[in-house]
């Protein structure tokens, strides 16, 4: 995304830079930065050479921010990372050592995480002086001493000095409170802000708000503890409403909520084929279980019987589990239903010879 130079620096960011001991840090790298194959290494050695959950974050603040180098061709090129996955960018930003923002965040969030620092990926667009920009941006929440604090890896790296991406490193956004952070930084899904009392995206686009005189209240902890218990496609969801309940008018805006819906729609297909799937192979557990039926039923061996009960209830089983599945497949592609069709037929069939056995279904 585009970067400049925020030249205004808020007090409480002076204040954590002073406390900070950068250059201690720079040493600590001084003769290991680039010695780093993998990201749980470079955890490893943060965690050795560090104290406390609020240096090692600073380490890995300064290792991004100088190890790093921003793709400017990436966003030159308009080249974007929607048809991989957030882990497959991570690693390649990792591995190339460039990349944009979502690689920066994601290596940040990974080694919060390998670290035992509470941490979310966090995506949303930003205010750049005066301006909104519609691209999409990311940055990391981190729970530091029981507060969720802020950084953003990616503006650590340096800025734009018109065409050219001038490599500087940047502690102005390193460890911001949250209210602090919203004046810039604006997720697209409210409860990322970690506020009882939200901005609406309106008020941050026209950059009309007043902290102290809100009325709306929002239990942002209850929401998140509830946000990560989902499923992808629930995850999707509840962010497309969020965002829809205080809709604004915006390109940043739109962008997200095309980007949940088109994703929503693979989430749902992808749900279904694994269930699909789940369903595949329960019905083949059944067909096993009842082939071994009848092998032992053609032995006429009365001491077999226990056995052949056993795998009757076996078979019967697998077979509801399955059935269960396919009945409870949402919406899915015409390809995707001719399958079930045929998965379902032969659930159906296996069921009508397990009944002739003498097993009864509800």
């Amino acid at each position: 995304m585009r970067l400049i130079l925020i030249l205004l620096l808020m007090f409480t960011s002076v204040l954590q830079a002073q406390s900070t001991d950068w250059n201690k840090i720079a040493k600590t790298f001084q003769h290991a930065e680039k010695s780093f194959s993998e990201i749980n290494t470079l955890a490893v050695f943060i965690q050795q050479h560090f104290e406390g959950n609020e240096q090692q974050a600073a380490a890995v603040y300064w290792w991004l921010g100088n190890q790093i180098r921003y793709d400017l061709q990436s966003l030159r090129s308009r080249r974007t990372f929607r048809s991989q996955s957030q882990d497959k960018i991570t690693t390649e930003t990792f591995q190339k050592r460039k990349g944009v923002c979502e690689g920066y965040a994601g290596i940040m969030d990974s080694l919060f995480k390998l670290l035992e620092i509470p941490s979310f990926f966090i995506s949303g667009y930003t205010r750049q002086g005066n301006e909104i920009s519609a691209v999409p941006h990311a940055w990391v929440a981190a729970k530091l001493n029981e507060k969720w604090r802020f950084f953003d890896p990616t503006w650590a790296s340096g800025f734009l000095n018109g065409k050219r991406f001038e490599a500087k490193f940047n502690t102005d956004f390193f460890n911001i409170d949250p209210e602090q952070m919203r004046k810039t930084h604006m997720p697209y899904d409210p409860i990322w802000q970690f506020s009882d009392e939200p901005i609406t995206h309106q008020e941050f686009i026209l950059n009309e708000f007043d902290l102290q005189n809100k009325t709306t209240h929002f239990d942002y902890i209850d929401s998140i503890n509830l946000f990560v218990k989902l499923d992808l496609s629930q995850k999707l969801l509840a962010e497309y409403n969020r965002i829809l309940k205080n809709y604004y008018p915006h390109q940043a805006v739109k962008t997200r909520l095309d980007f949940l819906s088109s994703n929503l729609e693979i989430a749902r297909h992808n749900s279904a084929i694994g269930q699909m799937n789940a369903a595949t192979t329960h019905y083949n557990n059944a067909a096993t279980s009842y082939n071994n039926y009848v092998k032992l039923q053609q032995q006429r061996n009365q001491s077999n019987r226990e056995t052949k009960k056993s795998l009757l209830i076996q078979a019967a089983n697998e077979i509801a589990q399955s059935d269960f599945l396919i009945r409870n497949i949402g919406e899915a592609s015409t390809e995707l239903k001719n399958s079930l069709n045929t998965l379902q037929k032969a659930v159906n069939s296996l069921k009508k010879q397990l009944e002739k056995e003498g097993v009864l279904f509800e």
